[in-house]
């Protein structure tokens, strides 16, 4: 019985192959997650500066600013 046992919780153990290869997959979402927050802030920081850009020409009176600010 107590060999049947240790077989059991052997088999429930994680070597160190599903460890690494947990870790590696762990890594590996982290840095799809960092990428993904690196690009929004990218995109987020240029419509932010268009928007800024467009407010002041705006704030000048101007009445041609959307050629300043091209849409995009």
């Amino acid at each position: 019985m107590t060999d049947n046992r240790h077989e059991r919780e052997e088999y429930l153990e994680q070597d160190d192959l599903e460890r690494e290869t947990a870790r590696r997959r762990q890594s590996i979402i982290a840095l799809a997650v960092v990428v993904v927050l690196v690009v929004a802030g990218v995109v987020l920081a240029g419509r932010l500066r268009a928007v800024a850009d467009l407010q002041d020409c705006l704030m000048t009176r101007a009445t041609n600013c959307l050629e300043i600010v091209a849409p995009r």
